[in-house]
């Protein structure tokens, strides 16, 4: 499988409805993108804490428009659009705090979804809340540990950064029977092509779409 990491935004600014149509054109299989709510309570597609110096969470969804500059999608309009095209959705979740929203609104969505996050208690909590939910844990400062942690918190699978990428975490969670999918994968750089023969890598996130779907022609 292969993610678009906030879309295609080399060709689009990133995290919008333009970059994952540039994304699906470019052959992705999932397109992954950041979920976060604002003042007025809408889940909104957007990467970053803040904008302008002004938190995501102190703004309503107009002016996180208006800051921003570029259009902020919903997060329902994002998967009633994905649901049309048929693509999968990496729903990734920045911050605690409204997890039983996002829970109901992906509950009902339909389609290839998968919910990620770096916050181990907020996969716990999905687990609760919507169980038949693929989740997984993002990885980024040390893969030791993983197979325990996954589980702790009630996921199914680890997602490596590719700088921690090595056999034994990979060994130990396909041993495990737990997936194993890694991020910041990028195709010209040295050692990332070669995991992509790897049966037991089920996907990557990159962003380089059309360079990492040209490997794997």
């Amino acid at each position: 499988m292969l993610i678009a990491h906030r879309g295609s935004h080399r060709s689009e600014p990133e995290n919008t409805l333009a970059a994952f149509s540039a994304a699906v054109r470019d052959g992705a299989d999932m397109v992954e993108f950041d979920v976060r709510r604002t003042r007025d309570g809408e889940l909104v597609i957007f990467h970053d804490p803040e904008v302008a110096r002004r938190a995501v969470p102190s703004l309503t969804h107009a002016e996180l428009c208006e800051l921003s500059a570029t259009p902020v999608p919903r997060l329902a309009d994002v998967l009633a659009w994905a649901r049309d095209v048929g693509v999968g959705c990496d729903v990734e979740l920045k911050e605690d705090g409204y997890v039983a929203e996002v829970a109901e609104l992906l509950s009902e969505a339909g389609g290839p979804l998968l919910v990620s996050s770096f916050l181990d208690p907020v996969l716990a909590q999905l687990a609760q809340l919507a169980p038949e939910l693929e989740r997984g844990l993002l990885l980024s400062f040390t893969a030791r540990g993983a197979v325990d942690r996954v589980r702790a918190c009630g996921a199914g699978a680890a997602i490596i950064a590719m700088k921690l990428l090595e056999e034994a975490p990979v060994r130990e969670l396909h041993a495990a029977g737990l997936g194993v999918l890694v991020w910041d994968f990028l195709p010209g750089r040295p050692g990332h092509a070669a995991w992509l023969t790897d049966p037991r890598i089920q996907a990557v996130i990159t962003d380089d779409v059309p360079g990492t779907r040209a490997l794997t022609a």
